[in-house]
């Protein structure tokens, strides 16, 4: 059956549900919803946003956006990127089981709380390059593969270049088509690399890891430190 519910909503339609959630104090509330595409950059949500199973189908742009609660895509489809350079979110990121057609990425953001990436699907590279995580990264079983476009092939790597994280990455079972960059990444708690399958190189150069190393399991091309 076709009802209201399952129209695609527009801008304004965004909009208008971020400003009834200011007002009554709440969540803003996407979950499930078909979305043309989403647009927020350079602004201050003053609430937290739930895209829980959403389908947007265009991209999802928050470039320098600061969210004053958590940003939930668990299980939703994203058909182009989903973009948060820059931004600030004042809660949890949630994008597990999240599909992706082609790009993640987070340089430069600074997440409050945690980043859950478990069983992601990313067809494309995942940044989290000069992010500055306050809690801890969960990206057990993530897939992050080689997207081909009309311009060419995206590499499918894993980059965590300069990254800052209080606590732990947990990458336990992932699979990267390409590379995974650590250099110069800064990380308080453990990293997991246990049976993590990568396409290319892993790179630790001037990696400061101060809890344990778990590579058990893992395949590579090799390892660069």
């Amino acid at each position: 059956m076709i009802g209201t519910s399952e129209k695609t909503l527009t801008k304004e339609d965004i909009e208008k549900e971020l400003k009834n959630a200011s007002k009554e104090k709440r969540e803003a509330n996407f979950k499930n919803k078909t979305i043309q595409e989403i647009n927020l950059s350079e602004r201050t949500v003053d609430v937290g946003i739930n895209f829980q199973e959403a389908n947007i189908l265009g991209l999802a742009y928050f470039n320098k956006t600061v969210i004053c609660g958590d940003l939930n895509f668990e299980g939703a489809s994203i058909n182009n990127s989903l973009y948060l350079g820059e931004g600030t979110i004042k809660g949890n990121l949630n994008c597990g089981g999240i599909l992706i057609g082609e790009v993640l990425n987070l340089i430069g953001a600074i997440i409050e709380k945690n980043v859950n990436l478990e069983n992601a699907i990313i067809k494309g590279f995942l940044s989290l390059s000069k992010a500055n995580i306050k809690g801890n990264i969960n990206s057990k079983k993530i897939v992050i593969q080689d997207s081909k476009t009309s311009t060419g092939v995206i590499k499918g790597d894993a980059h965590f270049q300069e990254i800052k994280v209080e606590e732990f990455i947990d990458l336990e079972e992932a699979y990267v088509d390409g590379l995974m960059d650590f250099q110069k990444a800064e990380i308080k708690g453990f990293l997991n690399l246990k049976n993590t399958d990568i396409g290319d190189f892993l790179i630790l150069k001037d990696a400061a890891i101060d809890g344990e190393l778990r590579l058990t399991g893992l395949r590579c091309k090799g390892e660069i430190s």
